[in-house]
């Protein structure tokens, strides 16, 4: 299975409404761009149409490999861009920026690429499913690059308020996939970590440079030395152990409520999680009524058995509460967050199954369908290849009998 052979295979259209003022001093305009961030779209737009960064608005970052389209605002300009990869029009006008709150999701069509005849059939098969009892609203890989690029969880060092780990895993840590110079960068700032004037003048520049700096006047001051870190480095971090616990403890909450023959399992960059493949309506509408917030040392939680639930992958890391208030990093600082635990897809089109151009002797899938904002596509999609829980290779303990993953011990 493959996503994304091409940008042209996964597009996405945000799907947001404001209130049409047809003298309004925001002009609404339609971004849609190909192989550019959003961000990376809006300093491109910047440049070309000579217009303040800072006054673009928008209500949600969109793929770098996708062809997206979204809306922004700007204040009293309508501008037009034409580029091979970015094109921007004026659609409308209205009274405010746009922001996140007037998203109502996104409309997928995306093709699937390098299936068998039965992986096709498969997830064929899966559908109806789906749509009609949802899956687990997961974080997925995207969440997770700091794993893939084998730095691990620095907020989770935080933390447990070990500094100097978690500054190496910002700058010390090379990615084992990346190719850039940076890798080569990282090698040598790790063979000579605490030698802070070598470190200093071999990494120059804005990110590197008043971080070693601060080593230099204070050698022993991890934590400030943090500080010097890229805001948004931070953020990431945060947001990534954040996500990680929450789905771990919602995997172990529907572990107690999903009847074993109807368990699924799907794999993620940070460990597999459960799904189910049918749900009674009985558990769907306590699903959609229970609270599953983002954990946040200053909320309540969420409903009884979230809390629960989240109250075990806390104890199983060794936090505590008082972790979170005594180790705080600017930028590092964990708010309680709503997150809804179930997702239905909408608008979901029938699955189109052809010979698939690019891989001979393959076969494509076609499918189309609408997310909630904050929902993953990807998740969805390895919702429909998903295989039974126990559908892999089982160890045997010393007296002959099964022994369970750990994935599953974790979730009693």
């Amino acid at each position: 299975m493959r996503l994304k052979t091409s940008p042209e295979d996964f597009r996405v259209r945000e799907l947001l409404e404001w209130p049409e003022v047809a003298d309004g001093p925001f002009v609404v305009h339609k971004l849609h761009k190909a192989k550019l961030s959003t961000t990376e779209a809006l300093s491109l737009l910047a440049r070309e149409a000579k217009v303040d960064r800072a006054g673009i608005a928008y209500a949600g970052l969109k793929d770098r490999q996708a062809v997206t389209d979204q809306f922004i605002t700007i204040e009293r300009q309508a501008v037009r861009v034409d580029l091979p990869n970015l094109r921007v029009e004026p659609v409308g006008a209205t009274d405010r920026p746009i922001t996140s709150k007037q998203s109502q999701g996104n409309a997928f069509a995306i093709v699937i690429r390098d299936l068998q005849p039965t992986e096709a059939s498969r997830l064929r098969r899966s559908l109806p499913s789906l749509v009609a009892t949802g899956f687990p609203n997961y974080f997925d890989d995207q969440r997770f690059g700091c794993l893939r690029h084998g730095q691990g969880f620095a907020m989770e060092s935080v933390l447990h308020g070990d500094y100097e780990r978690a500054l190496q895993q910002f700058v010390a840590e090379p990615s084992p996939v990346a190719i850039t110079g940076d890798v080569k960068l990282k090698k040598a700032i790790q063979l000579r970590w605490g030698d802070w004037e070598t470190c200093a003048n071999m990494a120059r520049g804005p990110v590197y440079e008043p971080l070693f700096q601060h080593l230099l006047r204070r050698p022993d001051d991890f934590r400030g030395a943090l500080e010097h870190v890229p805001l948004r480095q931070r953020v990431i971090s945060a947001f990534a152990y954040q996500s990680f616990l929450w789905n771990r403890a919602v995997s172990q909450l529907l572990h107690r409520g999903i009847d074993s023959a109807q368990r699924l399992r799907i794999r993620t960059l940070a460990g597999d999680v459960m799904a189910w493949k049918y749900l009674a309506p009985e558990r769907e509408t306590r699903l959609v009524a229970m609270q599953t917030p983002l954990y946040g040392p200053d909320g309540d939680g969420g409903s009884a058995p979230f809390r629960s639930s989240m109250a075990r992958q806390l104890e199983n890391a060794g936090l505590a509460r008082e972790d979170f208030l005594r180790n705080e990093v600017p930028g590092m600082i964990w708010r309680e967050e709503p997150r809804d635990v179930f997702v239905k897809p909408r608008d979901v089109a029938d699955v189109k199954i052809a010979p698939d151009e690019v891989h001979p002797g393959r076969v494509r899938a076609e499918l189309a369908f609408a997310l909630p904002r904050g929902a993953y596509a990807t998740m969805l999609i390895k919702r429909l290849f998903a295989p039974s829980w126990y559908e892999r290779g089982e160890r045997r303990d010393r007296a002959g009998g099964r022994e369970r993953p750990r994935e599953e011990r974790d979730h009693d």
